[in-house]
């Protein structure tokens, strides 16, 4: 059973692995990935209030981070460990999280980088990109729209 857990400081190390392994070689193509600089980086961003752990059968195998602006949830990150990936989690935890989330917001939006494999995931849940830079595009979705 899939199910969310509030993050805590104990929490940082499973985030942080899973976070390096599947944003490194995305983010190598535009940039060199110096491993202490990405971890500072991290650190500085890591906020376990914002933060779920995602569970299946009460085993860690991901997690959530996103916060309320207004009337729009923004998604700021999204990992299921490659173990868990292609098995359709991700798209219950997509549901879960708007099942959750709906009536506090119109919309949500997020950002992925371009060369992202998940950008198809996204799609395929109703966002679309309505903004992008040199390495990321800006998806949103109404939250009618998304599931």
């Amino acid at each position: 059973m899939i199910a969310f857990r509030p993050a805590c400081s104990d929490d940082y190390s499973f985030a942080l692995g899973l976070y390096t392994e599947a944003i490194r070689p995305l983010a190598s193509a535009w940039m060199k990935w110096v491993d202490v600089d990405q971890e500072a980086l991290f650190a500085s961003l890591w906020h376990p209030n914002d933060t779920m752990i995602i569970t299946l059968d009460d085993r860690d195998i991901g997690w959530v981070e996103f916060r309320q602006a207004e009337d729009e949830l923004f998604l700021k990150q999204l990992y299921i460990s490659p173990a868990y990936q292609r098995r359709g989690i991700g798209s219950r935890v997509m549901r879960l999280l708007l099942e959750e989330r709906c009536r506090m917001a119109k919309s949500m939006a997020l950002f992925v980088l371009k060369n992202n494999p998940a950008l198809r995931f996204y799609t395929r849940h109703g966002f679309q990109i309505v903004r992008e830079t040199h390495t990321t595009l800006v998806m949103r979705c109404a939250m009618a729209e998304a599931a």
